[in-house]
């Protein structure tokens, strides 16, 4: 039969298959771009940088011509050195598949068709899909998963089944960062808005400006339901007629600016994660935590710092964004695989500045 025959190396998807199918399907930016941009370095470690400045006025210091112009510290603030992990998945594709995939080619041979052509790139694509959309799924998990975790974070097996190395990941985050309200917001009674302003005060007291308040959807939905969030989003009509209703993202930040005569907004996680047991039992869930919401002085908090892999054959891997992306062949039985593999963890460089607030009202363990 066919498929028992040994397999043509050069028949499968090529390095240039590859390079052209991610050049016609570009990855669009996401939020995780903005809050933690991807940074290469050489080194099998990471570091953090400088906390961010803020914008308290602190005052310059009285120096006499002679004297040296004395430097101001950043108080709280050290630097984390960690290491980095490798993470990768793959697709097999079997004797069946390969005998499709050959038809399908010998089918373009011979018609020339463009609907024959598309068939034949969508029949590999999904797999070039699929382990793209894996590793940017890895990093979006880490990232949101340490940041959400008040920059403490675990890899165990209920969470990373199959990480080997690093372990565990904690950052000194100081006591005074990390609180919690007295009421959930997931009441809609909760007074929000106050809670908002105490932790600015608190930050301030600390040395701190915060303008954003990352969370997840399921509870900026609770943010939406909340009736004084209601009864501020509204207009003085809405008000008088008691017609309130549930506000956008827009118009709670337009309201939150007025509110606090500064620039301060909600920033909504809205991703959605399915990973896998080494039993391959799969749950899906946002990889910000439920009942948190980080407060920090801008939209990027950190980076995630990946190194490249080395290529030891050009003509079975290329890069695509921070990852390899690969195919391997066998000949006995036939089967091909598509992989990627990449190395890399995400780096909080705010982690200092960041107030950490359980908003479901269970204080941090």
């Amino acid at each position: 039969m066919a498929k028992q025959q040994p397999l043509q190396l050069a028949s499968l998807v090529t390095v240039q298959d590859i390079l052209a199918w991610y050049e016609a399907n570009p990855w669009p930016l996401r939020p995780i771009d903005a809050i933690m941009p991807l940074e290469a370095t050489n080194q099998d470690t990471w570091k953090t940088v400088s906390n961010y400045s803020t914008e308290l006025n602190e005052a310059a210091d009285p120096i006499s011509s002679k004297s040296k112009v004395p430097n101001a510290g950043r108080d709280g603030y050290k630097v984390i050195i960690g290491g980095m992990d490798e993470f990768g998945k793959g697709r097999e594709m079997d004797a069946d598949g390969i005998e499709k995939y050959e038809d399908l080619k010998q089918r373009f041979a011979a018609t020339k068709n463009p609907a024959d052509a598309l068939a034949l790139v969508d029949y590999y694509g999904g797999d070039l899909a699929f382990v793209r959309r894996a590793m940017q799924a890895q990093r979006v998990y880490l990232s949101y998963a340490l940041l959400s975790a008040a920059c403490s974070y675990t890899l165990a097996s209920t969470n990373s089944p199959y990480f080997q190395g690093l372990n565990a990941m904690e950052y000194p985050v100081a006591a005074w960062q990390k609180t919690a309200v007295t009421t959930a917001w997931s009441n809609a009674a909760s007074l929000i808005l106050t809670d908002i302003q105490t932790i600015k005060d608190l930050a301030e007291a600390n040395g701190k400006v915060l303008t954003r308040i990352k969370l997840n959807k399921t509870w900026f939905e609770h943010v939406r339901n909340n009736t004084q969030i209601q009864k501020y989003s509204a207009t003085i009509a809405q008000n008088l007629l008691d017609t309130q209703g549930r506000p956008s993202l827009q118009g709670i930040n337009a309201m939150l600016a007025n509110e606090f005569q500064q620039d301060i907004a909600f920033e909504v996680i809205d991703d959605r994660i399915t990973r896998a047991t080494t039993s391959d039992v799969k749950t899906t869930a946002n990889p910000f935590a439920n009942g948190v919401a980080v407060f920090s002085f801008t939209t990027k908090v950190g980076r995630f710092v990946w190194k490249p892999l080395p290529i030891i054959e050009p003509t079975l891997e290329v890069y695509e964004s921070f990852f390899v992306v690969g195919n391997t062949k066998q000949v006995n039985p036939s089967m091909s695989e598509i992989y990627a593999k990449g190395k890399g963890f995400p780096v909080i460089d705010s982690y200092a500045d960041n107030v950490y607030l359980k908003i479901d009202a269970v204080a941090w363990s």
